[in-house]
């Protein structure tokens, strides 16, 4: 059962049966009374640091995974890299087509003619092939010639 026990000017303790004080889980029951009596509330001061360093701890916890995969990504487009570097350097040694035809040499301009020769061979070889696929995919004309009129047999 609970009663007040003591003057009035005292705050007034819970107690049990048993005629102890209910603590609320606190070490002395006299520092629950100085909070309700003298409204000061113990500051604890390790308490931000505490609360910081358990953010920061699942902080990193939560960034690890990510810095994993950042650098399984890192290690998968190290070969990409690799190949895009080399084709850029091939690329930018290789562009016979943007040096202006009035700075090279008769060897230089026949080597320029024979690369725009075979480009055009290339696509023409190319549109020839696309036109025979395209003419072959059409129906053949003669088809209702073919079929007897005594279609279907009997």
């Amino acid at each position: 059962m609970l009663a007040p026990t003591g003057p009035a000017e005292d705050a007034p303790t819970p107690s049990c049966s048993h005629g102890k004080p209910f603590a609320y889980g606190h070490p002395s029951i006299e520092s629950i009374g100085n909070c309700f009596l003298n409204g000061n509330i113990p500051v604890i001061d390790n308490t931000r640091a505490f609360i910081e360093a358990h953010h920061m701890v699942r902080i990193n916890k939560l960034i690890q995974p990510y810095h994993e995969l950042q650098s399984q990504m890192d290690a998968s487009n190290e070969p990409q890299k690799l190949l895009a570097q080399q084709i850029t350097s091939e690329t930018n040694s290789n562009n016979w087509w943007e040096t202006p035809l009035d700075q090279l040499n008769p060897r230089e301009l026949y080597e320029r003619y024979s690369y725009f020769s075979e480009l055009l061979n290339l696509f023409h070889i190319s549109q020839s092939k696309k036109t025979t696929i395209a003419s072959s995919m059409l129906a053949p004309t003669g088809l209702a010639e073919d079929v007897s009129t005594n279609f279907p047999p009997s």
